[in-house]
């Protein structure tokens, strides 16, 4: 029956590749729509309760994306550099996205003249708009309590300008408008950092790698299909049904607006991987049909079994990522999951369509599998034999070990190499100021019977004078828990209403104020609608609550993002247990910290049903108990040596490394099914040969497959972008350590079945 339905297609060739084209065709017109996606939020749990506060949180106090612009020069206070950094600021704010900039030319000066505190709200002046010492204005913002580390840093030498940002899906445009700005100045030396800025900057990074290391691997395969068929044609269709698959596949995936993320980013590396597995297991089944006399429909309807379970065992894989709780995640797995399918039957489809307009020869190539057969498979043939039982039997327990050690941590700048522009820039404004991720805490107090002293001369209409946070005894447990924060070694620079305090006691002459000093201070802050403005984003409008944010220094060695929230946490439950005060801990820091720890729940939990599904197909495949087991252990094995290299050597599970585990269960489990099925069927014919029938047939499509993959990947440790580099090793690794397993290990397994 099958061998009729491959007859089928050979007799309407042209009508089949007609439907294939009409297929590429329709799903092209969503090509348009084929996009990365650049917003912060695939870097985020939906699912996180925190989410969900992390949004109340913007509602309640009005905050925004933002990025920021650290511009280094030793020259910042001079009246040359400030008109300059007038003149970018002016180009920033004219810019649709940016709402607002805010630098130091907005940063009011109150000490020339110094006056007292009752006076100083109509003493304030501003860089280039007053006449100003401008060394003392130097002094007094580099050691303000509210802008130093924030925008000017301590010595001096670098400011910045934080760029509000209108809310957006894609901040990609928006990065790009400001780095042409920046490109634009050849004043300063400009650095741009921020949560939005490092997504884009993530994915233009991956983009490029696509475009470049893509196309360079493209050719490579092309090269090294050449060499193994030696016969034109025969790449050619490789690389043809290659194309169908990934063109089809990122239009239909541009016509349901499927955006790649950072987590899904090497998607088409992979897709491109399962194509040319496919088309090779093909081409060899039918260049040994053609050795043997048979016609090419009897050779798919040979090979298409093997296939398929590959493809369903792959595709399932890939499936189970759904479990995940990481919406970039589960789609990752669905859109490989179509993928796989896809490429299945376009390949058998489109493949004996292709040969049936023209057939390809015999192998040309005798010398591989017999070099690789006689010099390497034999040599350590006899060890594996004599030890393959206590070579698995001590291997496992050790991968359960390292892998149970494998680190859940995620830095940016470890992205990027320490020569590119976002690592010095990232690194600068960890060092300057005060760090990138911000981490909120808000603290609440209990509802008070509202106190309005009538004889207070500061109050006015539609102010109360001194409520919840406002009194001196709540001011001063705020800055009990800021300063406490400030002592975290991988926390920067923290601000909330305690700097705004701290500012008012220095004008007041390093004194510390009471509840009268704090309603002036409060009054005077209403009536300028800037400064009620920056007020609203640090205390709730029926002012109970207050904000405190913080930054974390993303450089800082041995970050651990977990265990830091958790000592915050200890913190402000030791510091509040005896105060009527509650508090949330939220922010992207936060945020991304539980995207981590979700990752490797992610990871036990797909692995474990992945193995368990693929184990049930191939109980239904081989009919025996043993041989599915046996058949396991290869992408057990490899899976397990990829997460404990990555163990010993440092490298933590993040959000880009985790699609190494699907790769190497995937390409696992494709060898191992395909040679199994291949040395069951010979070693039924004879005992003595079927190691060597099989590697001669399948061994030979899982070599060229292997090799050819393997070069390809390495190709990607020449990027500047450190998870391109990891991925092309690991992925590597993981195909040559499945190869090795299919092929020395595999056989002494299965015979076990015979004994």
């Amino acid at each position: 029956m099958v061998q009729d339905f491959f007859q089928k297609i050979i007799n309407h060739k042209y009508l089949c590749l007609l439907g294939l084209f009409l297929l590429l065709g329709t799903s092209l017109l969503g090509l348009n729509n084929f996009r990365f996606d650049a917003s912060s939020e695939t870097l985020v749990l939906d699912s996180d309760v925190n989410y969900q506060i992390y949004d109340e949180i913007n509602d309640e106090f009005g905050t925004s994306e933002y990025v920021i612009l650290a511009i280094k020069n030793d020259q910042i206070f001079s009246q040359e550099t400030l008109i300059q950094l007038k003149a970018v600021q002016d180009k920033l704010l004219a810019l649709e996205v940016v709402s607002d900039v805010v630098s130091i030319l907005d940063a009011p000066i109150f000490e020339q003249p110094k006056v007292s505190l009752i006076k100083s709200a109509d003493n304030d002046k501003y860089l280039l708009t007053d006449k100003l010492d401008l060394d003392k204005a130097k002094h007094e913002l580099s050691t303000s309590p509210i802008f130093n580390e924030l925008i000017i840093s301590k010595d001096g030498e670098v400011t910045a300008m934080q760029i509000n940002l209108y809310d957006r899906d894609d901040y990609s445009e928006a990065v790009a408008e400001i780095r042409a700005i920046i490109d634009s100045n050849q004043t300063f030396e400009m650095y741009l950092a921020g949560p939005a800025m490092i997504v884009v900057d993530t994915i233009d990074f991956i983009k490029a790698d696509v475009n470049t290391f893509g196309t360079l691997t493209v050719i490579i395969f092309f090269i090294l299909l050449t060499l193994f068929f030696r016969d034109l044609w025969s790449v050619s269709v490789v690389i043809l049904n290659a194309g169908l698959v990934m063109f089809s596949t990122m239009g239909i995936l541009g016509l349901f607006d499927w955006p790649i993320s950072i987590v899904s980013s090497n998607f088409l590396t992979l897709l491109l991987i399962t194509s040319i597995a496919i088309s090779i297991h093909i081409l060899v089944k039918v260049q040994d049909g053609v050795e043997e006399g048979i016609t090419n429909a009897e050779s798919f309807s040979k090979i298409i079994t093997p296939c398929f379970y590959a493809a369903l065992t792959t595709a399932v894989g890939f499936l189970s990522l759904i479990l995940s709780d990481i919406k970039p995640v589960i789609d990752f797995g669905k859109m490989m999951a179509v993928g796989v399918c896809l490429n299945f039957f376009a390949s058998f489809i489109f493949i004996p369509s292709a040969l049936a307009i023209r057939n390809i020869t015999a192998n040309k190539n005798k010398s591989l599998v017999p070099f690789f057969y006689n010099n390497i498979y034999l040599t350590g043939r006899s060890f594996i034999r004599k030890f393959y039982l206590p070579i698995l039997l001590i291997s496992f327990p050790l991968f359960f070990y390292f892998s149970s050690n494998l680190k859940v941590e995620n830095k940016f700048i470890d992205y990027f190499n320490e020569n590119t522009e976002i690592y010095q820039g990232m690194s600068l404004i960890d060092d300057k100021l005060g760090g990138t991720t911000p981490i909120e805490i808000i603290l609440e107090l209990p509802e008070e019977e509202l106190f309005i002293d009538e004889d207070d001369l500061f109050f006015s209409e539609g102010s109360e004078t001194v409520t919840y946070w406002w009194r001196e005894k709540n001011m001063n447990v705020l800055e009990e828990i800021q300063e406490g924060l400030t002592e975290f070694d991988a926390l920067g620079k923290a601000l909330s209403l305690v700097n705004g305090v701290q500012l008012a006691e220095r004008l007041n002459n390093d004194s510390e104020i009471g509840d009268l000093e704090l309603a002036f201070v409060k009054n005077s802050l209403i009536e300028s609608e800037k400064a009620k403005d920056l007020l609203n984003e640090f205390i709730s409008e029926d002012e109970r609550s207050a904000r405190i944010t913080i930054r974390t220094i993303d450089s800082f060695d041995g970050i651990n993002r977990k265990q830091l929230l958790l000592d915050v946490d200890s913190f402000l439950s030791e510091t509040l247990s005896e105060r009527d005060v509650s508090y949330t801990v939220s922010g992207l820091g936060v945020l991304y910290s539980n995207l981590l720890q979700s990752l490797f729940s992610s990871q036990i939990k797909t692995i474990s049903l992945v193995f368990a599904a693929i184990f049930l197909m191939l109980l239904i495949l081989f009919r025996s108990f043993l041989n599915a087991l046996f058949i396991i252990i290869v992408p057990a094995f490899s899976i397990g040596l990829v997460l404990s290299l990555m163990s010993i050597f440092n490298i933590p599970l993040d959000i880009m490394t985790i699609t190494i585990a699907s790769i190497s269960v995937g390409m696992s489990v494709d060898y191992s099914i395909h040679f199994a099925w291949r040395y069951l069927q010979e070693r039924k014919k004879s005992q003595e040969s079927s190691e060597k029938e099989t590697i001669y047939s399948t061994g030979r499509a899982i070599l060229i497959t292997g090799l050819t993959i393997i070069v390809g990947f390495l190709i990607f440790i020449f990027s500047n972008f450190n998870p391109t580099v990891l991925f092309g090793i690991f992925s590597a690794i993981a195909i040559y350590i499945s190869m090795v397993m299919s092929f020395r290990f595999l056989p002494a397994l299965l015979d076990l079945n015979f004994k």
